[in-house]
Formats: C-alpha cells, structure tokens, sequence
C-alpha cells in the first residue's frame, strides 16, 4: 500500500505526469475522469481573478504562464495545451491532469481560498441556477451525486445523509481508479477539492433561491487521515413558494361555509 504524505505535500513534487492528460489511455479508451467544465472553469476565474488584482495584462500572462508549467510536466509534446485548449469545455481531462492544474492555479493566484472562492462563483451556473429553482433545497442537496457525477466521472463515490428542509450532510471518497493517479499525494488533491465542493454548495441556496449562503461543518476530510470527507451544510430553511407553496397557504387559511369566500 503506497505511504500517504501530508496535505502539505502537493502532486507539484511529482516531476511529470505519469498519465496521458487526455485523448485516449493506453487501453485506446477515451479519457474521461474529468470534464472540461472544471478546467474552463479554474482557468476562467484565474484569469477574471488576475485582472481584478493586477490588471488585464498581468491576467494575459498568468494563463500563459499557466500553460507553460502545465506543458512542462508533460513528458509528451503532442499533449500540449494552450489558453484556447483549457477553455474549451468539450475537452475532457485525466484526474492527475486536473489536480496538477488546480495547484498551478492556488500558486499562480498566491490566494490560498483560490478554489473556495473560484466554485462559489463558478459552479453554479446560470443554467444550473434555472433548472435548480423548480427543486427545495433539500431536494437540490439530495441529488448532488446526480449533478458532481456530470463532471467527474469515475473518480468519486458519494453518499447522501440524513437530508432535512434546512441541512443535508453530504460525503464522498475517490475511488480506486483516482487513488492510482494520485499516489502518495491523496490528502494534497483532497485538501483542493474539498475547499471547491464546501464553495459551490455553500452558494446553492444564494444562487439558487436568493437567500443566505450555507454554512459547513468538517465532520471528516480524507487530507486530515479520514476514510471519506464529510460536510454538514445548514442553511435558513426555505419560503414555501410557487404552486405547492400556495396550495399548501390556501389550505391553511380559515375559510367561510359559502364557497371560501370571507
């Protein structure tokens, strides 16, 4: 069994890939641990990030300079990516790919909450926020395996706890196919993902349903040792509103024997 290092050592000390970043694996199957949503959007924000910090050209350099420290951990030229190629979202990427670019991104923005804020911005998308408004948010926290698995395929198990109409206790832990491209860097990576999955669901009920952002409780983490990571997120329980809301509003209110009429 590999020995783990601790959250402090990063997948940065490992001098090159040992995985192709994507096309297709050494079986000829297409690679698909990550999509490329995720790579749009820690490259989207960097870059948005930058700009507001240190000016338009600084932000120009950084995703070039984001290239560059990627290419160079490469061992093949023919996978070498530009700022074009990372905003494509249609790509798809290798998991160690994808964590390789997340601590390029912590360094490049020297803001250790980089991946907090950049999911509380990113993750809900204004489509997400459309299709999401119809569902509670004690539905929309139920079904988060359902929305993660569309991102990264194959690299997580999740679970779902006890869910209630104003806190959902979510968990998840890689699987055997992400252990084999993470080695001894497991609590590194998960130190990353964990900060990006507290960001993006503490902002559901605002992006979602206007209200207060959640609240999060680490109740485990794998970079701490722990065999899963584990949140308790809380929020300020929903208004009932739209058709059910109402239904369940006319029901309550005191009605006269002559058809409902006061």
């Amino acid at each position: 069994m590999t020995e783990l290092l601790s959250k402090d050592h990063t997948i940065l000390e490992r001098p090159f890939m040992e995985f192709r970043p994507f096309g297709v694996d050494e079986r000829g199957e297409k690679i698909l641990d990550c999509s490329g949503v995720v790579v749009h959007n820690n490259v989207e924000y960097l870059e948005e990030y930058i700009k507001r910090t240190q000016g338009v050209e600084a932000a120009a350099r950084a995703i070039q300079q984001l290239c560059k420290l990627l290419n160079e951990r490469i061992r093949d030229r023919a996978y070498r990516v530009t700022p074009e190629f990372l905003k494509n979202e249609w790509h798809s990427y290798s998991y160690e790919f994808v964590c390789y670019l997340r601590e390029f991104c912590n360094l490049l923005s020297d803001d250790p909450r980089f991946h907090y804020k950049m999911s509380a911005e990113r993750i809900v998308s204004p489509m997400i926020q459309v299709l999401g408004r119809p569902f509670s948010l004690r539905q929309i926290f139920g079904m988060y395996p359902h929305f993660a698995q569309k991102f990264a395929k194959g690299v997580w198990e999740f679970e779902v706890g006890e869910v209630t109409d104003h806190s959902a206790i979510l968990r998840q832990r890689f699987t055997e196919h992400a252990l084999r491209q993470l080695g001894p860097y497991l609590k590194g990576c998960a130190r990353n993902v964990c900060d990006q999955v507290k960001g993006g669901m503490c902002s559901v009920p605002e992006k979602v349903h206007g209200l207060p952002r959640a609240s999060v409780l680490d109740r485990l983490c794998l970079a701490n040792g722990d065999g899963w990571c584990e949140w308790e997120f809380t929020w300020a329980e929903q208004p009932r509103t739209g058709l059910f809301g109402l239904v369940r509003k006319w029901m309550a209110t005191p009605r006269s024997r002559n058809g409902g009429q006061g």
